[in-house]
């Protein structure tokens, strides 16, 4: 069967976007770079694919302390004091926690013959989190875990957030299928937009409405595939306390919550958000949980695909070509005005 025209035009796009890629790494490579920075805007700096994909996914310099972000008619606006007015750079950390190695054929982390055409789904939404540490200058870290013998796989984001905090002010996780709506949008500016301050120390969104999500106690879960994890005094004992959940030494009953479903996310739910509630925040599941087009959660910030994962790499692709395609527009329009005036 002839390939359809519209897989055509996406490979040749996806041709065009690698070519740019490595534009900019020769590039850097061999000439010093020269930039006009705009009020508020960062510079292209580092690395040379932080500076392709800066290139990409800026837009307009959108700071840590723009006063707002319009999406769909909708305007999201900070408040008049943000707590965050430069960048964090590297004491962020943009965490994926798995216990699968990604390394196999067709996944993100295989050495050779990499296809994107033919990526698996989740190792798309690992991409698109690589990605945006890479433009904003973050510490990006993908974490393989063992499975767990006492308990389910998704345990061990808890388990990575342990391992990673002490190392950083932020660390934000994200499961594979999670993803960054608008990649031009800093941590920073969402700490901010959230108001997370210095005694926050968990930040997650609340999943959607139904009874299947609520607690014993009809109170909404929230959903555990974005965390922020902020160090303070306090979140190292929340995390432990979670970790430990299962052990009932605390909390009786937490035990059935090692591997009955929503595992980690039911423990926490049921049992920690209560006796740390000072601590954590709870975020609209519309900002970050859900998809564009559903009628609630559209996962304005952090999309969450946990009912068609299967479209995860597709997405991130074409988010990636629509960004590259508008620079490319935007020249060809300055280009053709010139020469009309000229």
């Amino acid at each position: 069967m002839a390939p359809h025209p519209r897989d055509l035009t996406f490979t040749c796009i996806l041709v065009l976007l690698l070519s740019t890629l490595g534009y900019f790494t020769w590039h850097s490579s061999h000439v010093a770079p020269s930039y006009d920075v705009g009020q508020g805007q960062r510079p292209f700096q580092g690395d040379s694919l932080q500076s392709a994909l800066g290139f990409i996914f800026g837009q307009d310099g959108f700071s840590v302390t723009e006063p707002s972000f319009n999406h769909k008619g909708a305007t999201y606006k900070l408040s008049s004091t943000p707590s965050h007015t430069t960048s964090l750079g590297k004491d962020v950390l943009i965490l994926d926690v798995d216990t699968r190695p990604f390394s196999g054929d067709h996944q993100v982390f295989h050495e050779t013959d990499f296809d994107w055409s033919k990526l698996e789904p989740h190792s798309g939404g690992i991409v698109n989190h690589y990605m945006y540490a890479q433009t904003h200058g973050y510490a990006y870290q993908y974490l393989q875990i063992p499975t767990p013998a006492d308990r389910s796989p998704t345990w061990v984001k808890v388990a990575g957030l342990l391992q990673t905090l002490p190392n950083f002010k932020f660390v934000v996780f994200l499961d594979a299928d999670a993803l960054f709506s608008h990649m031009h949008i800093p941590v920073e500016w969402l700490l901010n937009y959230w108001e997370i301050d210095s005694t926050t120390s968990l930040t997650m969104a609340l999943d959607t409405p139904g009874k299947e999500n609520e607690d014993s106690l009809g109170r909404r879960h929230i959903n555990t595939g974005f965390i922020i994890a902020q160090k303070n005094a306090k979140t190292i004992e929340i995390l432990e306390a979670w970790q430990e959940c299962p052990n009932e030494e605390r909390w009786p009953g937490c035990a059935r919550w090692s591997s009955n479903r929503f595992h980690e996310q039911s423990a926490f739910g049921e049992y920690v958000r209560y006796d740390y509630a000072d601590y954590v925040k709870e975020l609209p599941c519309d900002e970050a949980n859900g998809e564009w087009d559903l009628d609630i959660c559209k996962g304005v910030f952090v999309q969450h695909r946990w009912w068609r994962t299967a479209g995860t790499r597709q997405w991130v692709g074409e988010q990636a070509l629509q960004k590259l395609m508008e620079k490319v527009h935007d020249g060809m329009m300055k280009d053709h005005r010139n020469n009309a005036a000229g």
